[in-house]
């Protein structure tokens, strides 16, 4: 697998905990190095209510999410957009414990190598005070408007990771690579 390959996604949760929230988003956009090739989201039933501040925070709730497909129904998506890529995330942390946990309900591993744009700021970045992603797209001069919403944070994580590779090289950027973790088993 090369190391410029990324799958850059951003996950919405119906809870702040990803061990216990369900997915209800899921975004993803496919970068060969700083470059998109294409992009993909789509909503997720979660087959459960979604919590009054979830919805005030995402704007997603209920109805919306009435037809929407349910997890097993996009997780093959999810793998093959995924597969011989590395994830990345702002907080890849959450995103991928929460796709673990949906992948685990549907049998199915889900081991990738990771990078997190969050920590990656606070190496290449120090002086900041805050490493959220807005303040990480101000600092940078990205365009971000639409928190919250998956395609719309992976996209400026995606601009993110582009920017950190254009400052500070792709070798730089390759040295925060996380290795494969196991993944939860149902």
């Amino acid at each position: 697998m090369s190391g410029s390959y990324y799958a850059v996604l951003d996950v919405e949760t119906t809870e702040g905990d990803p061990t216990n929230g369900r997915v209800m988003e899921v975004a993803v956009l496919a970068m060969n190095g700083r470059d998109e090739r294409l992009r993909w989201d789509s909503l997720v039933h979660p087959r459960c209510r979604v919590p009054w501040f979830t919805k005030k925070l995402t704007g997603i709730d209920d109805e919306l999410l009435r037809n929407a497909p349910v997890f097993s129904e996009v997780v093959r998506t999810l793998e093959t957009l995924t597969q011989d890529r590395i994830v990345v995330a702002h907080n890849v942390r959450f995103d991928m414990t929460a796709l673990a946990h949906e992948f685990a309900r549907t049998g199915m591993p889900f081991e990738r190598p990771t990078l997190c744009t969050e920590r990656l700021g606070r190496r290449l970045v120090p002086t900041l005070e805050h490493y959220n992603l807005g303040s990480l797209c101000r600092y940078f001069g990205i365009e971000f408007n639409s928190a919250h919403r998956a395609l719309a944070d992976a996209a400026a994580t995606a601009s993110l990771l582009a920017c950190y590779i254009d400052a500070f090289g792709e070798e730089n950027v390759q040295s925060s690579v996380v290795p494969i973790q196991r993944a939860l088993r149902a």
